[in-house]
């Protein structure tokens, strides 16, 4: 029988691990956004990412068509998929959007996030787990992400930008 963890509750998940980072917080999603970040949830109530780090420099990358008209940049990360556990969907999720291999070193930071429907009293909830990861190959991709991906640039950061999604939990992974 193969593996599941997409439905996987997070205090089962940070059990695995120990010590981790947790975050929760509720947000509003645009009612145009709603449809489609409640149907990815509804396939896997995860996402996962890697905190990719090598001589104090942190690896993120900057979307396009999905942060509107700021663009951040974010750490890179998707969606979890069957079959594979937190940890090797991470490092998947690197690997197709950065072109880098890499050792996953542990689970960074569980983040739970209560989506509610701008307007409305619906809710759903997604989490996101985080994990440190140490670069395996040295060469980035020149054209990153999949081909369904708009991914702009993949950079090395000594300071995070001003512009950089959840900038105070990549900041507190960084300090440690």
């Amino acid at each position: 029988m193969s593996r599941d963890d997409r439905f996987l509750a997070p205090d089962d998940l940070a059990a695995r691990y120990g010590d981790v980072l947790r975050r929760s917080a509720t947000s509003d999603l645009p009612a145009d956004e709603w449809e489609d970040a409640r149907s990815r949830a509804a396939e896997s109530a995860w996402g996962v990412g890697g905190f990719v780090t090598q001589g104090g420099r942190v690896l993120l990358i900057r979307q396009g068509r999905r942060w509107s008209g700021s663009k951040p940049w974010i750490a890179p990360g998707g969606m979890l998929e069957v079959g594979e556990s937190h940890a090797e969907g991470a490092a998947r999720e690197v690997r197709e959007e950065t072109g880098l291999g890499v050792e996953i070193d542990g689970l960074a930071a569980i983040q739970e996030r209560t989506f509610v429907h701008e307007g409305e009293s619906r809710e759903f909830e997604f989490r996101f787990a985080m994990f440190d990861a140490t670069p395996t190959t040295a060469e980035l991709a020149t054209d990153p992400g999949l081909d369904d991906e708009d991914i702009l640039a993949v950079e090395w950061f000594e300071a995070l930008p001003e512009k950089t999604y959840e900038r105070d939990l990549l900041t507190a992974l960084k300090k440690r």
